[in-house]
């Protein structure tokens, strides 16, 4: 099971060694907040639809799927960079596939026995549904494994929410007012 902040840990560690390699400088507040938002998107989607109202067989299913996501994804890159945003849609894009390759990564070493190997191939595939389907099922037996991570994660929220509250106020106080 991969949590939230590992989830966001995946995708954020390569973006800070790239932005820093690249800028010399961390990545900024809304590209991290963007990332954020993508690394959790599969689980926001699927795990309520699976686990609260039961209208999917599995929390890994609609948004794990690639034959769903990748052209969604596709489509979002193409209109971004149209209009200038393109750096972020791939940023967003990344972290969402890292999100599902942080599901999937047993497939690695199992290939088409592990059990969720369908799940990301539905429709094409009949998905497996969920062995404990429930949010409680899921929850680590131990809440002190999860300081770390989410202390981690914490502080990614914080620098982007500060980031982008002093990014507004910049551009607020640059705005000449009548």
């Amino acid at each position: 099971m991969v949590y939230p902040a590992s989830h966001f840990l995946l995708a954020a560690l390569p973006l800070i060694i790239y932005t820093m390699a690249r800028w010399r400088r961390l990545p900024s507040g809304p590209m991290v907040l963007l990332l954020l938002v993508a690394t959790q998107l599969p689980d926001v989607i699927d795990k309520p639809l699976a686990w609260t109202f039961a209208i999917l067989p599995s929390g890994r299913m609609l948004a794990h799927s690639l034959v769903v996501s990748l052209p969604i994804l596709t489509e979002v890159v193409l209109l971004a960079a149209h209009r200038g945003f393109g750096r972020y849609a791939v940023v967003f894009s990344a972290g969402y596939l890292s999100h599902i390759a942080g599901d999937f990564y047993p497939i690695l070493r199992l290939g088409t026995d592990y059990y969720f190997f369908p799940n990301l191939f539905w429709p094409l595939l009949a998905a497996n549904p969920d062995r404990a389907p429930s949010f409680a099922a899921h929850s680590p037996d131990n809440l002190l494994s999860l300081f770390v991570p989410l202390v981690v994660f914490g502080l990614a929220v914080s620098y982007s929410v500060v980031a982008v509250y002093r990014r507004h106020e910049r551009v607020r106080t640059e705005i000449p007012h009548p």
